[in-house]
């Protein structure tokens, strides 16, 4: 064998064992690869482009690639190679197959040191698996969005690497602007816990929940509960989701009220029932102790007629107690129905006033004051509890008035389309800080005057049934007035 036989056959082996170690190196790499030519032909693939198209490597090999891939004689349209041979630069697009796969296509034109393009690189890279996952990822962000809670991913600083559109919609940030300004500009939480120790705590429980306050970028705040989770891939995240709980601290609060309202009244009530039998006792034990004297004792016609005032006074209060006792038992239990119906104000009035004026104190004056024209004097109510209305504010003003005037009226008011009720004394008044706790039932600003307080009561609960309310405006030592409005 000469020397020439022996160096072709070295050369024929490196070869041969260079083809092995690139056809190695080919099927090693997780692409779909195949080298071809400018004239479009195959001259290697990998396995996975073989399994890519379904073809096998002698089918392939010497063929244009649109036939070998494609069955096609002609170049497709849009191909990778045809645009690297033309622009000389790697081309790029996706792809999805018939197999449901979706690939990254590259084509990467090899040159030689002239600039010639010698060979094509056709790369298919597999990415169904991340397709896949981005459309899962962005399924999960479009949930998240429609979402009225806020979602939001901080890095183990606290820093905002993640927000949703909640935030930005509830904040009135952008969400860029959320993701660089530092955390305790927009929440309370670094202002009530130590955040390195709360990280610390997430690592060891977590999960954590937290009330805490979210301010917007106008100033103004809610309140939130903060759901906070650890997190950790290659990096330590905190994932939060924050909701706003403005309505359920309404709700706590109302209920919180109303459960200190109801105690209060529990309250009063155990008070007024326990001082309901000395009320009652009172007027009749003197109007049977005055009876039993007049029919027992011998006495002038003076004392007589004090004894009689004394009875018929205990008797009307007796009465008063009675019916207030019966009204509120109505109006709590909802058997008082409202009978709207036409009703002349003057007429109704005078004969309030003139019932009235025999209960009035002797040192007070009582005034009765009508300005209404003569087409707005008719008024759809229920004339009965109006009546009542006024006797119990009147009564309550005959009570607290020893000296000067009351007066009870009503005016038309033109721009509100209502007419307008009131009494007016000058009597005792009231301190503002009262003006809603005299309302209460059960409730007596001096409980050394008689009743039991429960007048006022019914009547804001009247007025309520005609659809208005009570205001009050009144001084001490000045006197008060109670008005309410009825619309036309």
């Amino acid at each position: 064998m000469n020397v020439q036989n022996t160096t072709y056959r070295e050369l024929q082996n490196e070869v041969t064992e260079s083809n092995t170690q690139l056809d190695l190196i080919f099927n090693t790499l997780p692409q779909s690869m195949a080298l071809v030519n400018p004239n479009f032909e195959i001259l290697r693939v990998n396995q996975n482009f073989l399994d890519l198209y379904g073809v096998k490597n002698e089918d392939v090999i010497g063929h244009k690639c649109h036939y070998a891939c494609f069955k096609s004689h002609h170049v497709c349209t849009g191909c990778l190679v045809e645009k690297a041979l033309t622009s000389k630069k790697t081309e790029k697009k996706i792809k999805s197959f018939p197999n449901g796969e979706i690939c990254e296509m590259t084509a990467k034109p090899v040159l030689n040191q002239k600039g010639e393009i010698t060979h094509i690189l056709d790369i298919r890279t597999n990415i169904t698996e991340l397709v896949d996952k981005e459309r899962e990822l962005r399924r999960v962000q479009f949930a998240m969005n429609q979402s009225n809670d806020e979602f939001w991913l901080f890095d183990k600083n606290w820093k905002a690497v993640y927000v949703s559109n909640a935030a930005s919609v509830n904040m009135g940030y952008d969400i860029v602007e959320l993701k660089k300004i530092p955390l305790e500009k927009f929440n309370l939480l670094p202002r009530i816990e130590n955040l390195v120790l709360l990280f610390e705590k997430l690592k060891k429980q977590k999960n954590v929940r937290i009330e805490s306050v979210q301010f917007r970028k106008d100033g103004s705040t809610y309140p939130c509960e903060m759901n906070l989770s650890y997190f950790a891939d290659h990096e330590e995240f905190v994932y939060v989701v924050v909701r706003n709980i403005t309505n359920r601290k309404k709700r706590e609060n109302e209920l919180i009220e109303s459960r200190e309202k109801a105690e209060k009244a529990s309250r009063l009530k155990s008070t007024f029932l326990a001082n309901m039998s000395h009320e009652i006792r009172t007027p009749m034990n003197a109007i049977i102790g005055f009876s039993n004297l007049l029919m027992e004792e011998e006495f002038d016609d003076i004392i007589k007629n004090e004894l009689k005032s004394e009875i018929k006074s205990n008797s009307n209060y007796l009465l008063a107690i009675i019916t207030d006792i019966m009204e509120i038992s109505q109006l709590e239990s909802g058997n008082r129905v409202v009978e709207k119906q036409e009703a002349d104000v003057k007429k109704l009035l005078k004969e309030i006033f003139k019932i009235q004026q025999a209960k009035c104190p002797g040192q007070v004056s009582f005034n009765l004051e009508v300005e209404i024209p003569a087409e707005r004097e008719k008024i759809i109510s229920d004339k009965n509890i109006l009546r009542q209305l006024f006797d119990r504010l009147l009564s309550n003003a005959f009570k607290f008035t020893s000296s000067g005037a009351i007066t009870m009226g009503c005016t038309y008011v033109k721009n509100q389309k209502a007419f307008k009720f009131w009494v007016k004394d000058s009597g005792i008044g009231i301190p503002a800080e009262h003006y809603d706790e005299i309302f209460d039932p059960f409730h007596q600003l001096n409980p050394m005057m008689k009743g039991v307080g429960i007048g006022l009561s019914i009547c804001r609960t009247h007025a309520a049934m005609l659809d208005t309310k009570i205001q009050v405006n009144s001084e001490p030592g000045k006197g008060s007035v109670f008005s309410f409005n009825i619309g036309k």
